[in-house]
Formats: C-alpha cells, sequence, structure tokens
C-alpha cells in the first residue's frame, strides 16, 4: 500500500479535548478546532487515516495524567466530534497481527483501541504502518510527551516522514513536553501549522514557464 500522506490522530478524545473532559485544558478548545480542520481536509480528499484510542480499565489511572481518563464505557473514551469517517473500521483492542486484506481500499479510517501509549506496542499498529510502503504521517492529538512522542520518533526510525501538526496536538500540561519537542527535532520531524498542511502548493514558476515555451 502506497499513499503520499496518512493522517495519525492519536487519542483525539473528549476527556482531552471536550470543556467536560476529566484533563480538559483551556488551550486545547483551539487544538480540537485544528484536528476537526484536519479530519475535514482527509475525508474531501480521501486520506487514509490511522487512529487510536486509549481504554483504561475501570479504576485504573491512564498514563497521560494523574486524572482518570478514557475509562472504558464512560463519555470521556468517546472521539472528539468530527474525528470519525463515514468508511472506518474499528479493530477493536485486541493485540495480534492479523488485518483485513487491502484495508484501506475498503475503508479509509481505521481505529485501534490500547492500553497504553505507545502505537510500535500493539502488533496490529506495527504491521499496518510497516505495510504502508511510503507517504507521510501527518500527527495530531493528544499526549505529546507520550504517544506523540513515541509515534513520530519510531515513525522516523523506520525511515518514514512525519509533520507534526503543532497546532492540532495538547500536551496537558505535561512538563515533559518542551523535551519531546527537543528530541522529535533532532530526529528530523517536521513541525508545521495545520493550515500550512492542508493549503495547496501553487504551482512552480518554472514549470508556468515550460509551459508557456513549449506553447509558442
Amino acid at each position: 500500500m502506497a499513499y503520499e500522506r496518512i493522517l495519525l490522530d492519536l487519542e483525539s478524545q473528549r476527556d482531552f479535548f471536550n470543556p467536560r473532559g476529566s484533563c480538559y485544558y483551556r488551550n486545547t478548545r483551539k487544538a480540537a478546532s485544528k484536528i476537526q480542520r484536519l479530519f475535514h481536509w482527509a475525508k474531501r480528499n480521501r486520506i487514509p487515516i490511522i487512529s487510536t484510542v486509549l481504554r483504561i480499565r475501570k479504576g485504573v489511572c491512564g498514563p497521560l495524567s494523574n486524572e482518570f481518563h478514557c475509562i472504558e464505557g464512560t463519555e470521556g473514551e468517546q472521539k472528539l466530534t468530527g474525528t470519525i469517517a463515514p468508511r472506518r473500521i474499528n479493530l477493536g483492542l485486541r493485540n495480534t497481527t492479523d488485518l483485513p486484506h487491502d484495508i484501506f481500499q475498503r475503508y479509509q479510517q481505521v481505529i485501534i483501541e490500547k492500553r497504553n501509549t505507545n502505537i510500535f506496542a500493539h502488533a496490529r499498529l506495527e504491521r499496518l504502518i510497516t505495510e504502508l510502503e511510503s507517504g507521510t504521517f501527518i500527527l495530531c492529538g493528544a499526549g505529546v510527551a507520550h504517544g506523540i512522542v513515541e509515534a513520530a520518533i519510531g515513525l522516523r526510525s523506520r525511515g518514514l516522514p512525519v509533520i507534526l501538526a503543532t497546532d492540532a496536538v495538547a500536551d496537558l500540561g505535561d512538563p515533559l513536553t518542551e523535551m519531546a519537542y527537543l528530541r522529535m527535532e533532532a530526529k528530523g520531524v517536521i513541525f508545521a501549522q495545520t493550515e500550512e498542511i492542508i493549503t495547496p502548493r501553487p504551482a512552480p514558476r518554472v514549470a508556468r514557464l515550460r509551459k508557456s515555451l513549449h506553447a509558442n
């Protein structure tokens, strides 16, 4: 499977991005709108989407905050409004290597549930990413110092280009966020605003000049 771009959406869940969420920060309101903007762009342009969601057992404090979050069966574990594509498949929590055949030809969005933040600790996610022959990963979501930096560095270590949508992520007040950005920068992750990512680039001038010369 070869695609030019893949949207990788990490933990875009209500506990982080909805004002009623247990880990909501005021500065995540803007991030939520940018995530929704990226999804609108991806759905309109038929860009494959990989989404991960945390599902934490009742009574267990999750990995992204000291507050209980993304508890199974609660509203807070549900995905943020606008982050679900019509053609999607939820592969659940099962940590095996089996995948449906031609998955992105049948579905635009693959949702995988997990107990921790590292996507490469999940066998299905590891295989899915391995089978994507090329393409630039666009990252958004929650947990800059956890799942986002783990995903970004893991992808770069596998030789895959990564763009972090810096205005479409939530750091959740983690003191390790600055170090996470430095680690990603050192690995060659590109930082960009959402509008830079989704705005079509104009054709190079040289291309127009050659076309004009050819016409003459």
